[in-house]
């Protein structure tokens, strides 16, 4: 058999070999989830003769056709999207029985938007200079991973946040396949950003996700502040039924453009998305952050942190409509609370020197630090906290700002993918990065170090400093920036202030 053909529990699948690595794409690991199945936990994949054509990748999950999401997500009018999106796809240095330690990429995208195969999470560097096998899936994303019809149409569908589901079906898959792609089943690490992190910090606390993975790395995201209930999310599905004009039982002859618009409406309300993993009382029993305090997910170690000026990318991206939705749920959240809420972040920014050559009014400002903490940085501090009881966490911040659009991104959201991937000689890489050649040093600091990780080790690389495992009362954490340095809880007048909040 040709090293390029790999049997899976499934049947054979066929790759390609490319810059010196093998490429696999395209593999389902469940059942599309078409016709009467969508909206339904995803089910096995039916098993195929023959060899499977593994060199393209599948389908993008379906996703909102607007054009700043498309820039984000590579999805564009040639790009295939489909219901039909349950795939993943595998880099290793080869298929030759060696037991290499695993990284599944669960992408971001605030749920709405994003895939497996979008240039940024080419894994190629992690394979070929530090002997990983890399996984990155797809997963149903918006309504049609999220929406909740377990209260309005009952059985069959008592379980909610069905993505999760999605991502806990490749996790199996990987444990259950790996090993045939010169992977390690017992040395897997599921790493995520944003809506990935996010979902990571959920798997956490589920108890079907229980074993699926050995390590976990959470960039910018964990489960949110006051995480929505199931009474929530059958509120988004009443607000989706009006916009469409149907009732629940008709919904899944809903053309896909149709839902996607009504998606659209919806979210802006919300200011990104409405469509949120939630607890249920099924699937997420509880609050993923007490059930991690209270021992779930032990004997993980995890690597997380977030990024400084969180929110400024989704101002530059979404604009003022999305900024002043936040605000109004900010406002709303914090109630009585909200006029000491504002003083204190007009006052932290007022004391911070002005970045980039055109900063933000202080008003303006204050308003994204404080948007940015309550949605990532937070609950970030609150996951890792409750997390570092129990079993190793190590915290970082990422402080590099970058002087593209005239400086207006600072160290903005996402901006630390290219440098953790290797990839900054990617077009996307170099809008938001600019500066490459100041970058290079950084990014191949951070790409080693969560290769460090991955491999079972302490985050760490040549010229990092030394890195400090996350406990209280120190909770030291690594600023990475143009010089790295260690800071003893860099955040605690942000974590005191919520933490007598919410």
């Amino acid at each position: 058999m040709s090293d390029l053909v790999v049997e899976t529990a499934c049947g054979k699948v066929r790759g390609l070999r490319k810059d010196g690595v093998v490429h696999w794409r395209g593999i389902p690991y469940a059942q599309p989830p078409l016709g009467p199945l969508r909206f339904l936990p995803p089910r096995p994949p039916a098993p195929w003769t023959g060899e499977r054509d593994a060199t393209r990748f599948g389908a993008l999950a379906e996703q909102s056709r607007d054009p700043r999401i498309a820039m984000m997500s590579g999805a564009g009018p040639k790009v295939e999207m489909s219901e039909d999106c349950l795939v993943l796809n595998v880099t290793s240095p080869a298929a030759d029985g060696a037991r290499r330690p695993v990284v599944v990429w669960i992408h971001g995208g605030a749920f709405i938007m994003g895939s497996g195969s979008q240039p940024l999470y080419n894994g190629t560097s992690f394979a070929a200079r530090h002997d990983l096998v890399v996984v990155t899936i797809n997963y149903r994303l918006g309504v049609f991973g999220m929406l909740y019809l377990g209260d309005l149409v009952g059985e069959p569908y008592r379980q909610g946040n069905a993505l999760l589901l999605d991502q806990i079906a490749a996790l199996r898959w990987v444990r259950e396949n790996i090993a045939a792609f010169g992977g390690d089943p017992a040395r897997i690490t599921v790493m995520g950003e944003s809506a990935g992190a996010i979902s990571i910090g959920c798997l956490l606390g589920m108890p079907a996700a229980r074993g699926l993975f050995d390590r976990a790395i959470l960039q910018s995201g964990a489960p949110a502040l006051g995480q929505p209930r199931r009474d929530d999310a059958t509120a988004v599905t009443r607000a989706v039924l009006a916009e469409l004009g149907v009732g629940a039982g008709d919904l899944a002859d809903v053309p896909a453009d149709r839902l996607l618009a009504a998606q659209d409406r919806v979210n802006r309300a919300y200011g990104i998305s409405a469509f949120v993993p939630f607890v249920d009382g099924e699937t997420i029993p509880r609050s993923p952050t007490e059930a991690v305090r209270d021992g779930d997910g032990a004997r993980v170690p995890i690597l997380l942190g977030t990024n400084r000026d969180e929110w400024t990318l989704f101002d530059a991206l979404f604009g003022v409509a999305s900024t002043e939705a936040m605000k109004a749920r900010l406002r709303g959240r914090l109630g009585d609370a909200f006029p000491r809420t504002h003083a204190a972040y007009l006052a932290a920014r007022a004391a911070r020197p002005p970045t980039g050559p055109a900063p933000r009014a202080a008003e303006a400002a204050a308003w994204l630090d404080a948007i940015g903490d309550a949605v990532l940085r937070v609950p970030v501090l609150r996951l890792a906290d409750a997390h570092a009881r129990h079993a190793p966490a190590w915290m970082y911040r990422f402080d590099w700002e970058s002087p593209a659009l005239d400086g207006r991104l600072g160290a903005a959201h996402a901006l630390e993918l290219p440098f953790v991937w290797n990839m900054l000689d990617l077009a996307a890489s170099q809008v938001l990065v600019a500066d490459l050649e100041a970058a290079r040093p950084l990014a191949a600091q951070l790409h080693a170090a969560w290769a460090a990780f991955i491999r079972g080790d302490a985050p760490a690389a040549d010229g990092l400093p030394a890195w400090p495992i996350y406990e209280e009362p120190r909770r030291a954490t690594m600023l990475i920036d143009r010089a790295p340095r260690v800071a003893d809880d860099p955040d605690a007048p942000v974590r005191e202030l919520w933490r007598s909040l919410v």
